[in-house]
């Protein structure tokens, strides 16, 4: 079966998106291995120091993790003394997670080297390419639409 020249350009942007993901994770993995962090481990822990404490559904929603991915995660930076979660003030059925001192300690420890290794990963691109990369990829992520409304019979 001959494939036409959009489904060649389809096939080779998410061979192109998923290969990509794939050598940058390769690339970083050393520093959060050294730093006994996971990637996910990472985000929970960037996300609650850049946004402050949050309930665990508003970080379902900032994080990149899925639910139950994130769920193991929690639990297991919560076992670690990174971060805690209490009673929601606001709300006693919500949870709310936040850093604990150790937790904060961790991200200003690892911050630079995680800052460092990006700089060497993306030394390679200029200014304006990283810039042009971004809003080509938020360009992609908002055209997706997912879940598609025409998916679900509403």
């Amino acid at each position: 079966m001959k494939r036409d020249t959009h489904d060649r350009e389809n096939m080779a942007l998410v061979l192109a998106l998923l290969r990509s993901a794939q050598q940058f994770h390769r690339a970083i993995g050393p520093e959060f291995r050294a730093a006994g962090l996971t990637a996910s481990q990472w985000d929970v822990l960037e996300t609650l120091s850049n946004k402050g404490p949050m309930t665990v559904n508003t970080l379902l929603e900032r994080a990149l993790g899925t639910s139950g991915n994130l769920d193991v995660v929690i639990k297991n930076l919560i076992r670690s003394g990174l971060v805690e979660k209490t009673v929601s003030d606001a709300d006693r059925r919500s949870r709310v997670l936040s850093l604990t001192v150790e937790g904060r300690t961790k991200v200003e420890t690892f911050l630079p080297i995680h800052n460092a290794a990006l700089a060497e990963i993306f030394e390679g691109l200029s200014a304006d390419g990283k810039r042009q990369t971004i809003r080509t990829l938020n360009q992609l992520r908002r055209s997706m639409n997912y879940p598609r409304k025409d998916q679900f019979n509403e």
